[in-house]
């Protein structure tokens, strides 16, 4: 014999009555399930694009090539201009750690003013508060590396990109005209510092 509903189960199935399934709430069920799966899958192929930053992946770039650079002329004076090296361009770093290494030792040889560094570590000859014999004084290590650097810049967009091109460093004109004596050995002694830059 089957017992009635008690006063408390009669009042629960007013609350909450039963109705039976629809397909409108299987199709939605569904439409859910797929949301789901296709918000996930979003989410993964989102998480697997590369994020380029050019910001980030330049300072580490820097950061490598003034390891490098400071490693090679630990001890000389140049070491002081490195991080301002490593900021520019590869060639142009590499010219300016491979010239100042053939025409001054890497600054051990410079000239001075006053008593004073010039800071002219490539034998630069230019406006900038010359010296008796000529040579450019600059103010900093900083200044002397974006001067002497524009320069080298300028003259590698003028194709003259290779140590054995860039020998006009040293003799000018006349590299091109003569065959400048010490003109081989300038351009195998920069060429060897440049390699190990570049």
């Amino acid at each position: 014999m089957k017992k009635g509903k008690n006063k408390k189960e009669k009042k629960a199935d007013k609350k909450n009555p039963k109705r039976p399934s629809t397909p409108e709430d299987f199709f939605f069920g569904f439409l859910v399930s797929v949301s789901l799966v296709f918000a996930f899958l979003c989410f993964l192929s989102v998480a697997a694009i590369p994020v380029s930053l050019p910001q980030v992946t330049e300072a580490k770039g820097s950061a490598a090539k003034e390891k490098n650079i400071r490693k090679l002329v630990k001890g000389y004076p140049i070491e002081e201009m490195a991080s301002h090296i490593a900021r520019k361009d590869k060639k142009t770093a590499a010219f300016l750690v491979a010239i100042a290494k053939k025409e001054s030792n890497w600054g051990i040889y410079s000239p001075e003013k006053n008593g004073k560094s010039c800071y002219n570590y490539w034998g630069y000859r230019g406006p900038e508060n010359p010296t008796s014999s000529g040579y450019s004084c600059f103010s900093s290590p900083r200044h002397a590396v974006n001067v002497v650097g524009k320069r080298i810049k300028n003259l590698v967009a003028q194709k003259v990109d290779t140590p054995r091109e860039m020998v006009m460093w040293k003799c000018g004109d006349a590299c091109t005209r003569s065959g400048a004596r010490g003109e081989a050995k300038w351009v195998r002694d920069v060429g060897f510092y440049y390699k190990k830059v570049l």
